[in-house]
């Protein structure tokens, strides 16, 4: 069985450990590592001058540039800063050490250059009963290659504090990225880690006994072909987890609860994780998981918002936009940092509420507030739309929010302070024209917000509004004008033609479909239950709402071209759809049915 050992001696961070391999069978005790050796006067001296020899000053850090075959480690006491450092270890061999013990110390903005070799980036420990703080630090260049090969933070069993590690890079260890939980052995102290990242490393990514783990994100790339665990949760516990993506691969465990001869307890909301390894998790030695509210099977990789993807970029103390979600991108310089953030919070909302704006900058989307990435918003230059329900969606942006349109109970704040939607452009930004050809002609037409006659008076005996989301009309010559919110969702003529566009733009009706020749049906049923069930979906063809069963029709459903949101309480929902069922979520106790080519039936 796994399991953390004690420190042999307290002025020395060390680690050993005998570990499991990826089937769980025990893989013998493993020779120790002294990460952070203290016993030379040599290193100590080197310590201290750190700062001061072998650095330059580079765009406001000191980059410390390591020789070749030279081990620095750089001491950080208690009441002490250690920040904006480049440390460079790209010569063959170097390698450095930040050793921070002690109480009340931070250390932030670092950035490594270059892979380590068998050591540890970090070996810490609060030992004063207070809160010490690792924040914005790049160690993704990770470790030369090899299982066991390398750690990212080692938290010392003698750690009896807190320890806030917030925005940290990890990736490519042979060992633990976050190796939190040997103060359940020793110290007792607790850790919270937010904003994280951790791709490719051995044994765990997250590993702690006690404390946080949130908007966090932990990823096993299936080319790299690393076995690392999402999170390790250690004894005692308790153990909660947010807002967190655990993207195992199928590789290994997303969560693994109870592995050091004892129970932990682990408590999960809001959170993606893959179940593609013995079903994702594992509960040992008593130890519970416990599932609560906003959990799904569909987790991405990306890098959190805030959490840098350069050695530069940490040292320099600032994350730049890189435009990509999945933080694969290259960072903009200068100018392009983006600036503000936009909040759509639909938490505790039983409703679905569709949102679209406009800036006169840049936008990408950003976990800003427990906020998720999900990939079902869309952004096309500073254009952007997406709908939130029981979830939080945020955008961080560069210049002035122009137009804002929100449909439902959902709030909105920019930079923390809530806004009034209306004090932003039009409710109904875009126009519908339809023109006709001189011959009868009717026609229908539903989008996914609102929709009224541009005038707000229409004429009875050329149309009639159904509802909210859509037109009937008929037209032979002139012109009709309609503003609505949201996207067109269906355009059908039941007999002639007619030119129609969308915001000055022709658009081919042919290409929004026609509900009545979707074959399948959906329905997510709600009836046994008053409490509400939240639940998304996407198709690889198109979808639209639909009575099929009794099924209501309401506004707070969502449709976002082959993606869906809504809610259910005391009723049903169903849809109609062509194609598969791509990805399914569903928060709550209703029941979902399929029904292929209900039609026929």
């Amino acid at each position: 069985m796994a399991r953390d050992s004690s420190v042999l001696d307290d002025d020395e961070t060390v680690y050993s450990a005998d570990e499991t391999t990826g089937d769980d069978r025990n893989n013998g005790l493993l020779h120790r590592r002294s990460y952070l050796k203290m016993a030379s006067a040599a290193a100590a001296a080197a310590t201290g001058t750190a700062a001061a020899t072998g650095t330059a000053l580079a765009d406001d850090y000191d980059v410390i540039k390591l020789k070749a075959n030279e081990r620095r480690v750089i001491t950080v006491g208690s009441g002490e800063t250690f920040e904006n450092k480049l440390i460079d270890c790209t010569a063959p061999g170097a390698r450095a050490v930040i050793d921070a013990k002690g109480t009340n110390w931070t250390v932030r903005n670092i950035g490594f250059k270059g892979a380590v070799g068998d050591d540890a980036y970090f070996g810490v420990a609060d030992t004063g009963g207070n809160t010490s703080t690792i924040e914005n630090v790049y160690l993704g260049d990770g470790a030369e290659r090899g299982y066991r090969s390398g750690l990212g933070i080692w938290v010392a069993p003698k750690h009896n504090g807190h320890l806030d590690i917030k925005r940290v890079n990890i990736q490519e260890m042979g060992d633990n990225s976050f190796y939190c939980s040997a103060p359940g052995t020793g110290g007792g102290g607790t850790v919270h880690i937010d904003r994280c990242y951790s791709k490719n490393s051995w044994v765990t990514h997250f590993r702690l006994a006690e404390g946080k783990v949130t908007n966090s994100v932990a990823v096993n790339d299936a080319e790299f072909q690393k076995d690392g665990r999402g999170l390790w949760a250690w004894s005692p516990g308790p153990i909660e987890v947010d807002n967190c993506h655990f993207d195992m691969n199928g590789r290994h465990y997303s969560i693994a609860a109870g592995a050091n001869g004892r129970g932990s307890r682990v408590t999960v909301t809001n959170t993606q994780y893959n179940t593609g390894y013995h079903s994702g998790v594992r509960r040992a030695n008593g130890s519970t998981v416990n599932f609560r509210s906003g959990n799904g099977t569909n987790p991405k990789d990306f890098v959190p918002d805030g959490c840098p993807t350069s050695a530069e970029e940490a040292a320099a103390g600032k994350r730049q936009s890189n435009g990509n979600a999945s933080g694969s991108g290259n960072g903009d310089e200068g100018d392009n940092e983006l600036e503000n953030v936009i909040l759509f919070d639909g938490d505790g909302a039983e409703q679905a509420t569709r949102y679209e704006f406009s800036v006169d900058g840049a936008v990408e989307q950003a976990t800003y507030e427990g906020a998720s990435i999900d990939g079902e918003e869309e952004i096309d230059g500073g254009n952007a739309h997406g709908v939130v329900a029981n979830w939080r969606d945020a955008f961080r942006f560069s210049g002035n929010l122009e137009q804002l349109t929100v449909d439902g109970p959902a709030t909105v704040s920019v930079n923390g302070e809530e806004i009034d939607p209306a004090d932003y452009g039009e409710q109904l930004p875009h126009v519908l024209e339809v023109v006709g050809q001189g011959t009868p002609s009717s026609f229908e037409v539903t989008v996914d917000g609102e929709i009224e006659f541009a005038d707000g008076d229409a004429p009875t005996d050329d149309a009639t509004i159904v509802s909210g989301t859509t037109v009937e009309s008929s037209i032979t010559d002139g012109t009709q004008q309609f503003r609505f919110a949201g996207t067109i969702a269906d355009v059908t003529f039941t007999d002639g033609s007619a030119r129609v566009s969308v915001d000055g733009e022709e658009i081919d009706p042919d290409e929004y479909g026609d509900a009545e020749l979707l074959p399948h049906a959906l329905v997510i049923d709600g009836t046994e239950s008053s409490d509400p069930s939240s639940y998304s979906f996407t198709v690889d063809g198109k979808v639209v709402k639909s009575d099929y069963s009794g099924a209501s029709i309401d506004e707070g459903d969502v449709i976002e071209g082959s993606a869906v949101r809504g809610t259910v309480a005391g009723w049903l929902d169903a849809y109609w759809f062509d194609g598969d069922i791509t990805d399914f979520k569903l928060l709550g106790d209703a029941s979902v049915d399929v029904e292929y080519n209900a039609r026929d039936q």
